[in-house]
């Protein structure tokens, strides 16, 4: 029976790797609905100007909804991300400025990779919900740069930022370059490596998992490291960005990247997901976030609304998974 349910999850993550086409209709309304938002502002929706905002601003989530979609796929729910991309963004701005852009990477990455082994450590060891245990972590990392950052001002100087000859990374065209390595580590280690497949049928079901010979700690280890790297890479292009490595940067990422990743169909209990649906997600956030500036409406009311779209996107999951489950 336990080999039997492992197949049903290996076939599941298999089809849910690929990508099925969107319903005409929704196609359709997406479209109208874009022509009816560039009338209301006036023209200012439809601009190869605004289409390039979208798409930087998509950037920082995308980084975050991809790693998050490997840490749901695996049934591990982890929310410090915001966190952690201030850290590897003040990171690369100290290296950065002193040793230039290779060193710059390597500090980003090392910095995600530490913290996430902190977070693994402590709920594995401990056995602490790793949504607690990333959410404690979460304010330790917030107070680290938050303190840093005081220091420096009490010190006569500004919030540690990167030289503006080093902020080419977060600018046209390289932020694009980034995005598409983003996308290409995230696809291909999801899709075409076991990877993917085995943190998607250790997210499904971990205990047949182990009997089929997978080892699910060490699928969560490499599930993490991939994560830490996709987070540095998000703080590289966060500070290159805005300039600076403020420790309020990272706020509300996790939010965007959270309801991308659910829009995208990756379920928060485990066992699915796609990098490309990701993407969907994420620059589909970036239209709403984009149209809700356009249009004036207040910052609180558009945390109402992400807040509404993630309830409902993981209500329908929870509600067809259970409509599967009794068919």
């Amino acid at each position: 029976m336990e080999g039997l349910s492992m197949n049903n999850t290996l076939t599941r993550a298999r089809n849910e790797s690929r990508i099925k086409p969107l319903p005409i209709i929704i196609v359709i309304a997406a479209l109208a609905l874009l022509v009816v938002l560039n009338v209301v502002v006036d023209g200012k929706f439809l601009t190869f100007q605004n289409f390039t905002i979208i798409l930087s601003a998509a950037t920082v989530p995308a980084f975050v909804a991809w790693g998050f979609s490997y840490l749901f796929a695996c049934g591990i729910t982890d929310l410090s991300a915001g966190a952690i991309i201030v850290l590897a963004a003040t990171a690369s701005a100290i290296v950065g400025n002193a040793l230039g852009y290779v060193p710059m990477f390597i500090a980003a990455v090392l910095v995600g990779v530490l913290c996430l082994a902190v977070n693994m450590t402590l709920f594995q060891v401990t056995k602490i919900p790793p949504w607690i245990a990333g959410l404690g972590m979460t304010m330790v990392y917030e107070t680290i740069a938050g303190y840093y950052s005081q220091v420096r001002v009490s010190q006569g100087l500004r919030v540690e930022g990167l030289a503006d000859e080093m902020r080419v990374l977060g600018r046209s065209p390289a932020i694009y370059i980034m995005l598409v390595i983003g996308f290409i580590i995230a696809y291909v280690t999801y899709n075409k490596t076991s990877i993917g497949l085995n943190a998607r049928a250790v997210g499904g079901n971990a205990d047949a998992s182990k009997l089929n010979g997978i080892n699910v700690d060490a699928y969560k280890i490499k599930v993490f490291i991939i994560n830490a790297v996709l987070a540095g890479l998000a703080g590289i292009v966060l500070v290159g960005r805005m300039g600076t490595a403020s420790p309020a940067a990272g706020d509300g990422y996790d939010m965007d990247a959270i309801a991308s990743v659910v829009i995208g169909g990756t379920s928060v209990a485990g066992g699915s997901g796609s990098a490309l649906k990701t993407v969907i997600g994420v620059l589909m956030m970036s239209v709403i976030n984009n149209s809700f500036n356009l249009l004036g409406v207040d910052m609180y009311f558009q945390y109402i609304f992400k807040g509404l779209i993630i309830l409902v996107a993981v209500g329908f999951d929870s509600y067809s998974k259970k409509r599967l489950a009794t068919r």
